[in-house]
């Protein structure tokens, strides 16, 4: 059996290859590393952040931490990390 290399990605080829907005996924990529690291820092569990949020369960946050985050709005990590009491501030400017 021949092993296969993993191919490593770049944000923008993956939101390319996914057919999302790169610049949509790149913000929900920084929010989610965000809370990883958060989580990571402060002991909390996958359940623990699941029982936090209203809405939200321990399997959903786990493919959100494997970064499956295409129906996961931008939004709702935003509610995640104001419940962690995080400010977040998203800036836009022109190209």
């Amino acid at each position: 059996m021949k092993k296969e290399k993993l191919k490593v990605q770049t944000l923008s080829e993956v939101a390319r290859e996914w057919g999302i907005d790169y610049q949509v996924f790149k913000i929900k990529n920084e929010l989610v590393e965000t809370i990883k690291d958060y989580c990571a820092g402060h002991m909390i569990s996958q359940r623990k952040l699941a029982a936090m949020v209203p809405g939200l369960t321990q399997d959903r946050i786990s493919k959100i931490f494997s970064g499956q985050v295409g129906h996961m709005t931008i939004d709702k990590l935003v509610e995640i990390l104001s419940l962690l009491k995080f400010k977040v501030n998203i800036k836009a400017r022109a190209a």
